[in-house]
């Protein structure tokens, strides 16, 4: 298996990774510590996932008249801190 975390770009990608981090526990070609580490990444990725669907389906279900909640548009691109010259969001 060949763990590259820049070649994860789509949830095919994280599932295909998924299956191979099973296949290498199976074989014993990875230590179980480190499939665990790996699948608690996995768990948080999944985590995040689900809070941007939901905060979907909550704009969709109120029609946006309930604060637009996440923009739906800009959701899973959020900045993590903002620049000298722009507003907080």
């Amino acid at each position: 298996m060949s763990l590259n975390p820049n070649s994860i770009a789509t949830f095919g990608d994280v599932r295909r990774n998924i299956l191979d981090v099973i296949a290498d526990l199976r074989a014993g070609a990875m230590d179980v510590a480190r499939g665990e580490a790996i699948f608690k990444g996995f768990s948080e990725l999944n985590k995040s996932i689900q809070v941007e669907i939901n905060a979907t389906k909550m704009s969709f279900a109120t029609e946006g008249k309930a604060h637009q909640f996440g923009k739906v548009v800009s959701m899973g691109r959020r900045l993590i801190a903002n620049g000298p010259d722009q507003e907080a969001s």
